[in-house]
């Protein structure tokens, strides 16, 4: 179900404003910023299921390049929008979801919008923006360096190593990954600003070591561990979805 959080919301430049709603999961948010001038760039968001940060006070310029290259969104300072995948987090009946954007300067225009009760499958994802050149990441999935312009000639060595395998590609090798999943010249421009340099097909604990003084931060996209009672209360809601469909509706599975 598509809800609506916010529309059309103005944040004075240091401020922060938090959007919430009450749900008993959530699988994506949505959020557009277009900004009359050049500050779309500036704001910071900070996600929340109950008391549990899943995404850490990130750029709306990393989350936007990341939304870009998996299937689409805009990294235009003027005109931001983008969609992060949760997975699927269940909520217990006393936790929200909160969506709070803080602006670095003033954004306005501001529409946020989100999946939710959609049921499926227990599996929670949590974004986390990392500063540091070396750094270890908890079951992690996908990995993203990031820059406010061009990467695509460092040839810098970026490592990334877990129980699978050590690997050292160039940065400039992660923003061919990146290229190649867009599509039309002006999508390549700003998918130079990115760096895909690492997927797991099950989660890891990895660690990163890079060397580069362009990179800005790297977002790590991890699979966060799984509470028993929530589990159970998924399964529980999947269960009384099967109840509720009818005998075509159960054939189309």
């Amino acid at each position: 179900m598509l809800v609506t959080l916010a529309s059309n919301v103005d944040i004075a430049s240091g401020a922060s404003q938090t959007f919430q709603y009450a749900c008993t999961s959530a699988q994506k948010v949505y959020i557009r910023c277009d900004d009359d001038g050049t500050a779309g760039h500036d704001g910071y968001v900070t996600v929340q299921i109950g008391n549990d940060v899943i995404v850490n006070d990130i750029s709306f310029e990393a989350l936007s390049l990341i939304s870009l290259i998996n299937g689409g969104g805009s990294a235009l300072d003027t005109d931001v929008f983008f969609e992060i995948d949760l997975g699927s987090h269940v909520l217990e009946p006393l936790e929200n979801l909160y969506v709070t954007i803080r602006a670095g300067a003033a954004i306005t225009a501001n529409d946020v919008s989100a999946v939710v009760n959609e049921g499926g499958l227990y599996a929670p994802l949590k974004y986390t923006n990392y500063s540091d050149s070396v750094f270890t990441d908890s079951n992690t999935l996908g990995i993203y360096a990031w820059h406010t312009a061009t990467l695509e000639n460092d040839t810098t060595a970026f490592t990334v190593r877990n129980q699978a395998y050590s690997a050292t590609p160039q940065v400039q090798s992660g923003v061919n990954v990146s290229l190649a999943k867009c599509q039309g010249a002006s999508a390549q421009t700003s998918a130079k600003q990115i760096a895909c340099m690492a997927f797991n097909q099950v989660p890891l604990d990895t660690s990163v070591n890079y060397s580069s003084t362009t990179i800005t931060a790297v977002v790590c996209v991890s699979a966060m561990p799984k509470q028993a009672n929530k589990a159970q209360n998924s399964k529980k809601a999947g269960q009384a979805v099967l109840r509720s469909m009818t005998s075509s509706e159960r054939r189309a599975l």
